[in-house]
């Protein structure tokens, strides 16, 4: 096309006609103007196509890492609802019968009671989406809203689980080694390292008389308790996570 406007222009010129000539100079401007238009646009389409294509693939890996996040989840929570029952079994054998409170179900009951653990899901798809600011971009204002709060709540878990870590490690363990066996409580848990019990000198009766042992147990019972809302919430939010990615892949 842009031959034959080249051809005229050379023939209007040549015959003088200049007038003629103008007109179809503009019209060859106008030509190239368009073809350049056309070319921007499907370029512009060709890439919102790509980053479409390529934002519903990190929505999909997105929805497996949260979807396997759960599992994890699920798991740390069954341990928590575990050490929930466990500690709160123990508060009521400080009013129990003496004659009632077994060394061997003590020995259950403390080891079930210390069963809190940590929760640190792998996320490198959520990692890469923060580092790199690209979660700014999502359309979805309520999914974005939930991947912060996220975030944000994992953090509030972790600053929990390490004050009830701390509170293990300088006050519930160190009286259970003066006033309780270890061996006792790896036996009851299944560890195969021991089938005899400790001959050393415990008395579970004055165990339970101590108002030490049960401010340490109820405490216990808090940082326990504390730390399964933070995750119960971290479940919800979860569901909430996956039901708008499913929106956003318009399923």
């Amino acid at each position: 096309m842009i031959k034959f406007f080249r051809k005229i222009r050379q023939t209007l010129l040549a015959e003088g006609q200049t007038g003629k000539y103008l007109k179809y100079a503009i019209g060859e401007i106008i030509l190239v103007v368009i073809g350049i238009f056309i070319a921007i646009q499907l370029n512009d389409w060709n890439q919102a196509r790509i980053e479409k294509k390529q934002h519903k693939i990190v929505l999909q890996n997105l929805a497996d890492e949260f979807s396997r996040t759960r599992e994890l989840l699920a798991s740390i929570s069954s341990n928590y609802g575990l050490s929930i029952d466990a500690n709160a079994e123990l508060m009521q054998l400080f009013s129990a019968e003496h004659d009632t409170i077994l060394p061997q179900r003590i020995d259950t009951l403390i080891g079930e009671s210390t069963k809190q653990g940590p929760f640190y899901p792998p996320q490198p798809v959520l990692d890469e989406l923060m580092n790199s600011g690209r979660i700014k971009s999502m359309q979805n204002e309520n999914l974005k809203r939930y991947l912060f709060d996220w975030g944000a709540t994992l953090n509030w878990f972790h600053f929990d689980y390490g004050l009830a870590i701390s509170f293990s490690n300088d006050q519930f363990q160190p009286y259970l080694n003066k006033h309780w066996s270890w061996k006792n409580i790896d036996i009851a848990a299944g560890i195969p390292f021991y089938t005899q019990r400790s001959t050393l000198a415990q008395d579970q009766v004055e165990l339970f008389r101590q108002l030490e042992f049960e401010n340490l147990v109820d405490a216990n019972l808090f940082h326990t308790v504390r730390l399964e809302r933070r995750l119960t919430g971290m479940e919800v939010l979860i569901d909430n996570i996956l039901r708008e990615i499913e929106i956003s892949l318009g399923r």
